[in-house]
């Protein structure tokens, strides 16, 4: 018998690796900036991340990310701004994770950020942080996720959104 939790890690596997089109990439390293660096994205498919009952599938954006040659270990920041909505009566927490190749994911600080309930489509604006990546031109996969919670007790919760800007900033660590 599978756990909830158990269900949920295989649909945040499924969903990782087939969703999220990058509609626009830019990089940014100068010789000013040795050790510094400034991806943006954005992405323009819709995601929905949803709970029935004891089951979640929550839908994960995949960010790709190389870090600076130059640099052994790096602090990020990622910054978000995207539109979403929730079920009624509902709210939701967005959370961001690096994906090093090696199970298991590191989540960044702070762990999850909590998004008011609301069925009109609204925009906000979250920045994460992490300490100390290891650098030196390593690829990495950032994963953004939001997890529905259900608050008016109706065993149903959904958010959505349709679109993600995506700005990730990273500098020798100390710096």
């Amino acid at each position: 018998m599978f756990s909830v939790k158990r269900l949920v890690v295989i649909t945040l596997v499924l969903l990782a690796t087939t969703t999220a089109l990058v509609a626009a990439a830019v990089v940014s390293r100068t010789a000013e900036s040795t050790g510094v660096s400034r991806v943006e994205r954005v992405v323009t498919t819709g995601w929905v991340s949803e709970c029935e009952s004891d089951s979640c599938g929550i839908q994960v954006i995949p960010i790709e990310y190389t870090t600076p040659t130059t640099s052994q270990t790096v602090d990020v920041t990622v910054t978000i701004t995207f539109d979403y909505r929730t079920s009624h009566g509902d709210a939701a927490t967005a959370g961001m994770s690096l994906d090093g190749g090696t199970p298991p994911y590191e989540f960044f600080r702070p762990r999850s950020f909590p998004l008011r309930p609301t069925t009109e489509r609204t925009t906000t604006t979250l920045t994460w942080f992490k300490k100390d990546v290891v650098a030196a031109g390593h690829a990495y996969t950032l994963r953004f996720g939001s997890a529905p919670h259900d608050l008016n007790g109706n065993d149903h919760a959904e958010v959505s959104g349709r679109k993600l800007t995506i700005v990730v900033e990273s500098w020798t660590a100390g710096d």
